[in-house]
């Protein structure tokens, strides 16, 4: 790690040059990738940042990351950005903390069990053949494959979730999300300005935004219940849990907030993923052409069934080496409870860690060539050499992403069938450009040719 072992509160640990108004903010506010990266290159792996009204260590340190995370992870609960988070999401699985997030993780945790996600599967299938079909229909014409995986994903979540379809709503869901999520991380990177949102307009945006997203959840819900039929998707699951302590069901407000937050994680993650792996996959046709090659191999022309996603051992390897490159969830905060100390490193009591897993998947010290695209690194015997916690798309310790076995086998699924249906050509002359949300999205799409 960072050889720095000074408190960090004695300002010795490094920091870059700030205003002495808005500190870091105007650097990091608009591009917080870049700022992260050109300073852990001039400064080290670990350093500290600020904006008004806080300050945070900033750190791609995998050692200190899995501590934190992981190691002694009751010292440390999520950051008040999370608060923001539950503009959308409520208090979900991804905002709750404590005891609470304890108990909704019980209830939530056998929806993600093999059977059911070999149940859940089935529908997955029907949903890309279909849009195996569609994007039939457009060869020979550009897309935003962005936007075309974001649709397939929110379908699959919408069937996963609720049996149900959302096609004449599915573009109001991803332009909600988007604003939602933007006026999510201006009050995260500056939050001096939250007061003025009320005023110009954004806050009346977003709550335009949520009440589509809320109308549509509550919509589903009301109609199962109300249908009385019992179908084999996550809202049956979670409708019919029960609280191991009391016995009860979940209260009406908690469903739809740990639906929202399975249907909004659930398929915009996968989403981004598979839009930058895509990215990568264009500009490697060599790859691409070992993708086609173990597809027909092991599928001749067929979708995958659920055992045979095992065999798409260089399938998951390309995914994985994306996911390395372009993680979903780009970075991850922490705030100590208490004051602690690892390897000379002084934490104070409330002191805000922002875990870089971008900056840490991107380290040289951990992978060499590392903006390379080289799916080798994923081979089994690779995997098993290097330290677990050097790759973390999906979090670590407890707050382990639930959905992650889910998020694998739908992007497998997607993948295997395209590379079997369609070659894909970069439109020349865009300008791909990250937009670290939330989730770590081309903020422009990628335009591709369907061939």
């Amino acid at each position: 790690m960072n050889k720095v072992i000074s408190p960090i509160h004695s300002q010795k640990l490094p920091t870059p040059k700030k205003h002495w108004l808005w500190k870091h903010m105007k650097d990091f506010a608009p591009s917080p990738i870049e700022f992260i990266m050109k300073n852990i290159s001039e400064l080290g792996d670990t350093f500290e940042a600020e904006i008004p009204t806080r300050k945070f260590v900033m750190t791609c340190d995998a050692d200190l990351i899995k501590y934190v995370l992981q190691g002694n992870h009751r010292n440390y609960r999520k950051t008040k950005a999370y608060d923001e988070m539950q503009l959308l999401l409520g208090n979900g699985l991804v905002t709750s903390r404590g005891d609470f997030w304890r108990k909704q993780r019980r209830l939530a945790q056998p929806a993600f069990s093999k059977k059911n996600l070999a149940n859940l599967f089935q529908s997955m299938g029907k949903v890309v053949e279909d849009f195996i079909e569609e994007l039939n229909n457009k060869r020979g014409q550009e897309v935003d494959i962005a936007h075309e995986m974001m649709a397939i994903t929110a379908k699959i979540a919408i069937k996963s979730l609720f049996s149900a379809d959302l096609e004449g709503d599915l573009l109001k869901v991803y332009k909600s999300m988007t604003d939602i999520q933007r006026y999510m991380i201006l009050r995260i990177h500056k939050p001096i300005f939250k007061p003025f949102f009320h005023f110009n307009g954004r806050h009346s945006r977003y709550q335009r935004s949520f009440e589509v997203m809320n109308n549509i959840i509550q919509k589903l819900i009301k109609e199962r219940k109300e249908s009385g039929e019992t179908k084999d998707d996550l809202l049956q699951m979670l409708m019919d849990a029960r609280y191991q302590d009391t016995g009860e069901k979940m209260e009406y407000e908690q469903l739809r907030d740990e639906l929202l937050t399975m249907f909004s994680a659930g398929h915009e993650t996968s989403a981004n993923a598979m839009a930058w792996t895509w990215y990568l996959l264009v500009q490697h046709p060599e790859i691409v052409a070992k993708l086609k090659e173990e597809a027909q191999r092991v599928l001749d022309g067929r979708l995958a069934t659920f055992e045979e996603l095992k065999q798409l051992t260089y399938t998951r390897q390309v995914l994985e080496e994306g996911m390395r490159l372009y993680p979903p969830a780009w970075i991850v905060g922490r705030e100590a409870i208490e004051a602690d100390e690892f390897e000379g490193l002084t934490i104070e009591k409330d002191q805000n860690i922002q875990c870089c897993i971008y900056a840490l998947h991107r380290s040289s010290k951990y992978y060499p060539n590392p903006d390379a695209f080289d799916p080798e690194r994923f081979t089994a015997a690779n995997v098993k050499a290097r330290p677990s916690h050097h790759y973390m798309p999906f979090g670590a310790g407890p707050r382990f992403c639930i959905g992650t076995h889910f998020a694998m086998m739908e992007m497998q699924l997607i993948l295997a069938a395209m590379v079997q249906s369609f070659d894909f050509e970069l439109v020349e002359g865009q300008h791909i450009v990250m937009e670290p949300l939330i989730t770590l999205r081309p903020k422009y799409g990628i335009r591709l040719k369907v061939k």
